[in-house]
């Protein structure tokens, strides 16, 4: 049977003062059942720092430092990437957000609900992928189009 590993697990937490204080006592939990597999040896750091059971390549968990909750004070000496970027890359930034997704269509389809027999729908999709256009091409046939 595999080791249990120390885990960091935050996502049943509020977004409160008490979501925070509990956070920071299970980072500290965290932190100091970590320190001890470390300082017990017979792990690694990976690339990524994550730590890593040198007998059976494990993954352990990630260092406690990239698991840290952040603190006030982390927090004041945070900048804004305005402040520290170079332009070029807020441009560029910028640039990705905006050619995100597929491009807009002229006459783009629309969604609509329709109920069909299920014997039709097993028809179309049995010729394999893409059965919605085919369906649409065939009731564009059907109507003269």
């Amino acid at each position: 049977m595999a080791k249990k590993w120390p885990q960091f697990v935050t996502k049943d937490l509020p977004e409160t003062d008490a979501g925070a204080a509990e956070m920071q006592r299970r980072w500290e939990t965290y932190d100091r059942e970590m320190k001890a597999i470390i300082a017990a040896g017979g792990v690694h750091q990976d690339d990524d720092g994550w730590w890593v059971d040198d007998a059976t390549g494990e993954l352990i968990g990630p260092d406690p430092e990239i698991e840290r909750p952040i603190q006030s004070e982390d927090l004041k000496r945070m900048q804004s990437a305005k402040d520290v970027l170079p332009p070029s890359v807020l441009e560029g930034i910028a640039e990705a957000r905006r050619s995100r997704g597929r491009p807009s269509l002229e006459n783009p389809k629309q969604h609509i609900n329709i109920r069909l027999d299920a014997d039709l729908i097993a028809r179309l999709k049995a010729d394999g992928p893409g059965w919605q256009s085919r369906a649409n091409n065939l009731l564009r046939k059907a109507v003269g189009m």
